[in-house]
């Protein structure tokens, strides 16, 4: 169980859901969009389509001056009670400092220490394998999880999601919902054991009930559910969270599990282009740390229109958020990928390549990864977060800088960008893994290949 000491008071805080200011979500909308616009402008964040992964250690340091702007002005917005949080400076400032330094998944043999990361750290990032809650058929969940879990890169794993139950609809708040949850973490541990790594942390037990009596219901150990697993809770974009979402901090706080904080931000939405969504990303984790009790973080920043954040305007955001945070604070983050194509595609790869680069050099852990924009059901497979965990590694490993992952990683965005409005969806599944052996096929196998010696062309090479 976490010391309660280390983070800011929590019953505060819905205190102040309770009594802070009235506002209407819309005027709050309006305010959050106007202020980021007025802080790039104050701060001279400009984004540059030449350099997705910037050198300018100012310019970090400028988002990360604005981001904090933004939180203590704009505070956190609570929609059941239609109020703001606020914090003042100091109570951010003595949240940042004591954060914690580590976290812990797994058990015995398997135990994984999280720690921050920083700019062109050349420590091997931690990598959370995840199916990032795919849909996926009932039958193929267990092997679908099982992809992830056996992977000797994956630190941690979690796993895809179900959206009917025994031929019932799985819908927020019934009953079907309960019966799901449970279903859910027992077969993520089954699938850890099938693939011989039974206390292999599961960083997110839960992802089929939303709601909490589904999640609570499912915490237990008989079912699978061990000190040293987590749970992510997500903020609703953007600084917005609700009653349903402090009930699960509630009882995560008094629990063993790792508690994690979730961040999706829309780029292209109240916060606007690149630089605002930058500046409002980054604020997020003050959110995290202040509102949810986070011991990490995790971002996914998806792009409204095309659903990713492998294009290059989201990788130079990626890239800035982290070197922010890296160089500012000692919080724990992690990139979360997303492809607009799908397995088995050579853009898929590519597209792993270029995110990987681009948060590994920029201080972040790797979360890999959705793919198919995170909408086709059954397009997932392990294989996906083994590349991009190859790559991390290997960028680490290698002390590749931003100024020669900026050189590499342009090259592969010109070689995909155009097709991101129409990528291909790959294949589902059991196409491109051998059902048998939950293996990838020798399709895959060979296009991987094929592409590392690609990137070895272009200076990168991944043993």
């Amino acid at each position: 169980m976490r010391d309660h000491g280390n983070f800011f008071d929590f019953l505060e805080v819905i205190r102040r859901a309770e009594s802070g200011e009235v506002m209407k979500e819309a005027d709050f909308d309006k305010k959050l969009g106007k202020k980021v616009l007025s802080l790039m402008k104050q701060y001279e964040i400009r984004y540059d389509p030449k350099c997705v992964i910037p050198t300018d250690d100012g310019l970090a340091d400028r988002v990360y001056q604005a981001a904090v702007d933004l939180f203590l002005d704009l505070g956190v917005y609570c929609t059941d009670t239609q109020r703001l949080i606020h914090f003042t400076r100091e109570e951010l400032q003595w949240a940042l400092e004591n954060a914690p330094q580590e976290v812990r998944y797994g058990r015995e043999k398997e135990i994984v220490s999280v720690y921050p990361r920083k700019v062109e750290d050349r420590r091997d990032p931690v990598c959370f394998f995840s199916a990032v809650g795919t849909p996926v058929t009932e039958e193929m969940f267990l092997p679908v999880a099982r992809s992830y879990a056996q992977e000797p890169l994956a630190d941690t794993f979690s796993g895809p999601l179900i959206t009917s139950y025994k031929g019932i609809l799985v819908t927020s708040g019934s009953p079907i919902e309960v019966e799901a949850a449970i279903w859910n973490t027992q077969m993520l541990r089954e699938a850890a054991r099938q693939a011989g790594r039974p206390d292999i942390g599961i960083h997110n037990f839960q992802s089929t009930g939303e709601k909490t009596d589904a999640t609570i219901a499912s915490a237990q150990e008989k079912f699978g559910a061990f000190p040293g697993d987590g749970l992510l809770v997500a903020a609703i974009a953007e600084m917005k969270v609700d009653f349903e979402r402090l009930k699960k901090v509630a009882f995560l706080r008094q629990s063993p599990y790792v508690l994690g904080a979730l961040y999706g931000p829309l780029m292209g939405g109240y916060a606007g282009g690149p630089e605002g969504t930058t500046i409002a990303l980054v604020a997020h984790h003050f959110l995290g740390l202040l509102v949810f009790s986070a011991e990490r973080h995790n971002s996914f920043p998806i792009h409204i229109h095309h659903v990713c954040n492998t294009t290059r305007d989201m990788l130079w955001l990626i890239s800035m958020v982290g070197q922010a945070l890296a160089r500012n604070t000692n919080l724990i983050i992690a990139s979360n990928a997303f492809m607009a194509s799908g397995p088995c595609t050579d853009m898929v790869i590519d597209e792993l390549c270029a995110q990987s680069i681009t948060s590994t050099v920029s201080g972040w852990h790797l979360n890999p990864s959705a793919v198919a924009k995170n909408r086709h059901p059954m397009r997932c497979s392990g294989m996906e977060p083994r590349i991009h965990a190859e790559v991390g590694h290997r960028v680490a490993q290698t002390g590749l800088t931003r100024k020669e992952a900026n050189r590499i990683v342009l090259k592969l965005v010109e070689g995909y960008e155009k097709r991101i409005p129409e990528a291909p969806i790959g294949q589902v599944f059991n196409e491109c893994y051998q059902m048998d052996k939950i293996r990838p096929t020798d399709e895959y196998e060979s296009l991987f290949a094929k592409k590392k010696k690609e990137w070895k062309e272009l200076g990168f090479e991944v043993i």
